[in-house]
This record gives structure tokens, sequence and C-alpha cells, in this order.
């Protein structure tokens, strides 16, 4: 059964995916539905592990530990390949910088921003 993406979602999926979130891992789409989440309600982006990790864990029937590892992996791997970098051009300004990889709450909030600044339109 095939899922119609809405265009915020698909928006979101376009960009995870430039900034180099592989969509084999499972983190790519707990992060999508994150982002989308946070998106919708702005108090979410700032309780992690009990709001948003949760609310993803119950869409997938799994356990917000996994979400929040799986998330963090996939940023790393990202992070790793030089992908979250692309972020920085998002907002023609170092966000990501260092060699440090960032949170999962600061990658979320960073393309929650993007979005609710409308940097996402020509992705």
């Amino acid at each position: 059964m095939k899922q119609n993406l809405s265009d915020l979602q698909k928006s979101i999926r376009r960009l995870l995916i430039k900034i180099g979130i592989r969509i084999d891992l499972d983190g790519f789409d707990y992060l999508s539905y994150a982002v989308e989440l946070a998106i919708q309600d702005a108090d979410l982006a700032r309780n992690l592990c009990e709001g948003l990790y949760g609310r993803v864990a119950e869409k997938y029937n799994t356990r917000a530990y996994c979400v929040e590892r799986s998330i963090r992996s996939a940023i790393e791997k990202a992070f790793v390949h030089k992908g979250l970098q692309k972020i920085n051009n998002l907002f023609d300004a170092p966000v990501i910088e260092g060699t440090k990889r960032p949170s999962s709450g600061k990658i979320i909030r960073i393309l929650v921003t993007a979005f609710n600044m409308n940097l996402c339109a020509n992705v």
C-alpha cells in the first residue's frame, strides 16, 4: 500500500537527503517524522526524550530510546561524510562548524528553524 505524503513531508525528506541522511536507515524515517512534529508543535523540540521521541516511537511501534539512538546514528553518519555542512548553505551562515558532531536536538531545532524561516522552499 503506497502512502501519500504531504508537501511538508516531501520537503523534509528532500532536505534530509540533501544533507546526507541516508534513506536506508531507520533514523531517516524517525528524523523526518520528528521534524514534522516539531514544526507543528515547537514545544516538542524542547522536550525530546519524553515528548518528541515518545511520539515518534508510538507511530513506529518502538521505544523512545531506539528512536533516539537511530536518529543519533543517522546524524553521525551524515556528519562523518560532511553532509551536515550543507545546512550552512541554507542559512548562508556557519550553523554547523567544528569537528564535534552536533546533538540530535540541535539538528532538529536547526531543521525546524529552516522550515519556519521558509529556507527550504527550493529544496
